[in-house]
């Protein structure tokens, strides 16, 4: 009696190559790439403009008014701030900023026709005054011993003047202000023994502030 053979079965070779263990793999590095990136974006820093000072709104930037500082921000501030300082000086602030703070692209406004007058302040007639202080004017002569000259200006700049009484030291500081408010102050100074007198203002400013001011005419002296 013949008997037959069982048939041989070709053994298959093992695949190693799993195509779901190859796409978890994939998976996982991604994230890990992805996660690094956030990480080390989240720690990138970046140079961009601060105010060296506090200023007050209605200030016209200058470039001595800002540096540069080291910050951490997410997408380099993603447009909310000022990334150059080009980009911000001779704006006008609509509000106003603290040291050190970076400017927000929304608190610059374009700079109105304005014009520059200086306005000496002798000794003892105003405290110290910096860039960017809110100030009000008062006009004094013989006839008037005390009228609004501005009732709401921002200083954007201030410095010794040459000349001293004794020890003291007075004041120069000048101002960015409508043409208009610039001939008042022109003619104020041109008054007989005119003295201008500053106060800091603190608070919000009020728009307008100097659309009702007192005329001149009080202080000055009539021709005999």
């Amino acid at each position: 009696m013949s008997v037959s053979s069982p048939t041989p079965k070709r053994v298959q070779t093992p695949r190693w190559f799993d195509l779901r263990l190859a796409a978890g793999i994939v998976l996982v590095l991604g994230s890990v790439l992805i996660g690094a990136k956030i990480v080390s974006g989240a720690h990138a820093t970046y140079r961009m403009p601060a105010l060296t000072h506090d200023v007050a709104a209605g200030t016209t930037l200058r470039a001595a008014d800002l540096q540069l500082v080291q910050v951490r921000l997410p997408d380099h501030g993603s447009g909310v701030y000022v990334g150059h300082s080009a980009d911000a000086v001779g704006r006008r602030l609509n509000r106003a900023l603290a040291r050190g703070e970076l400017v927000p692209a929304a608190a610059l406004s374009e700079a109105p026709a304005l014009t520059t007058v200086s306005v000496p302040i002798a000794p003892g007639r105003a405290p110290a005054l910096h860039p960017g202080q809110r100030v009000q004017l008062w006009l004094s002569t013989k006839l008037c011993p005390s009228l609004v000259l501005l009732a709401d200006v921002t200083v954007q700049d201030a410095h010794e003047s040459a000349g001293t009484i004794g020890s003291a030291t007075g004041q120069d500081i000048v101002l960015s202000v409508p043409a208009a408010l610039a001939d008042r102050v022109i003619a104020a100074l041109a008054l007989q023994d005119a003295a201008i007198r500053a106060g800091i203002l603190t608070g919000a400013r009020h728009d307008g502030a100097n659309d009702a001011l007192p005329s001149l005419s009080a202080c000055a002296a009539q021709p005999s």
